[in-house]
């Protein structure tokens, strides 16, 4: 086994800014601070309403991040690149919000999250050009490559040889192989070889470049592994033993992961989701996974089901359709982000129509408008749905909204 070399002495995998704050990653306050710029585009960012905007998300999300430390420093003084790494942010005059035609469609829930999601893995490259301020070390070896194509083939290689019991990746393994292989041009084996001997004792990292020297280093490797499980797309396993994190495919398969990497990116973020990705069914195939085991591992998801089923009278919300066999309980609030299991924070639904909501293809607003996305309201299946439904007196108008603006 070959020992990589250290491309440049800075060489890193750098997520956004050099102190991440691993929480802002997460959907709801992602996407509710993303709608707060939204909603004051082109002001100042330092200014009271997106304070106030700010506040706010704090408040509704549960964010343990300050995000507003006084009046004129709130988190884009600091950490503003979270937004603009991932092509949010255009660039403005100083210190005015401009949001690119990717941030704008996202904001207004024209993008389902999986769709952000699997954009982001195929066109996010390092260097990170729209955060790396001195690239000339990169572009002098010549280094570019996909970082999420990296962990997610070495996931699918792991578990081609090894089968699904050793298809995972632990944070350990990221930052002391993966990321010095990835410096050095490694080959596919070469990812797979040390790996293997690592989890055997066989192979001595300490001979190996350290390429997250730095506390923060750790943490910013670590935040591609959760962007991931934010996402859905792996699930996070601790190791009871060494409390090791371990990240294993989730609601992605091995042949969607080598279809989604074969595309040919030529294009901007939102030509690519219309004309590549939507057409290959990659962000359906993965919503309905990823909607499905979490239906499952809801806890006591027959009883709620049973209570919500008998509030409505065995009734969808939206369609009318009186079926038991097809109907769901649909949280309203996830339970995941501190949603009850109670009818107040419960839909009745169609099963498809449960999957077009728990994938943002459909949005309810606490006024009962109903909105679509583009791709749903393409389909022919769904041109019956009504722009407005009355909503049931004991939902709670609370968990729609929260829904509505963070989800």
């Amino acid at each position: 086994m070959r020992i990589p070399k250290k491309p440049f002495p800075t060489y890193k995998w750098r997520w956004a800014v050099y102190t991440p704050t691993e929480s802002l990653n997460s959907p709801p306050v992602y996407l509710g601070i993303l709608r707060v710029l939204r909603a004051n585009e082109f002001g100042k960012f330092s200014s009271e309403k997106v304070n106030d905007g700010l506040r706010l998300v704090q408040q509704e999300t549960d964010s343990s991040v300050n995000l507003v430390r006084s009046a004129d420093r709130n988190i884009f003084r600091n950490s503003g690149q979270y937004w603009r790494g991932l092509g949010m942010l255009d660039e403005g005059k100083k210190g005015e919000i401009v949001l690119s035609d990717f941030g704008r469609e996202l904001a207004d829930g024209n993008i389902s999250q999986v769709e952000f999601a699997t954009t982001v893995l195929t066109t996010l490259e390092l260097p990170n050009r729209r955060i790396e301020s001195d690239i000339a070390e990169w572009d002098l070896v010549g280094l570019r490559f996909r970082p999420f194509e990296i962990i997610l083939r070495v996931i699918c290689d792991l578990q081609a040889q090894f089968g699904i019991r050793e298809s995972y990746i632990s944070v350990e393994e990221l930052i002391g192989i993966i990321i010095p292989l990835a410096g050095d041009n490694g080959l596919p084996d070469e990812y797979v070889e040390a790996i293997s001997l690592y989890r055997q004792n066989k192979l001595d990292l300490s001979h190996w470049p350290n390429c997250a020297p730095e506390a923060n280093d750790k943490r910013m490797a670590r935040e591609y592994m959760l962007f991931l499980e934010y996402y859905g797309l792996c699930s996070k396993v601790v190791d009871d033993v060494n409390l090791k994190e371990r990240y294993a495919l989730s609601s992605i398969s091995v042949n969607e992961i080598i279809d989604l990497f074969s595309m040919e990116i030529r294009e901007t973020e939102l030509i690519l989701i219309e004309k590549i990705i939507r057409r290959s069914e990659i962000p359906t195939n993965i919503e309905r996974k990823r909607v499905a085991r979490e239906v499952l591992e809801r806890p006591n998801q027959s009883m709620s089901r049973k209570l919500i089923l008998e509030a409505y009278g065995s009734t969808c919300l939206i369609t009318g359709v009186r079926m038991e066999t097809v109907l769901e309980a649909a949280h309203i609030r996830p339970v995941k982000y501190q949603g009850l299991d109670h009818i107040v924070n419960g839909f009745c639904m169609r099963a498809d129509i449960h999957t077009l909501y728990d994938s943002n293809h459909l949005r309810i607003h606490a006024n009962g408008d109903l909105i679509l996305s583009d791709e749903a309201r393409q389909k022919e299946n769904y041109s019956h749905v009504p722009t407005q439904i009355a909503l049931p007196s004991f939902v709670d108008l609370a968990q729609i909204d929260w829904r509505f603006k963070y989800y």
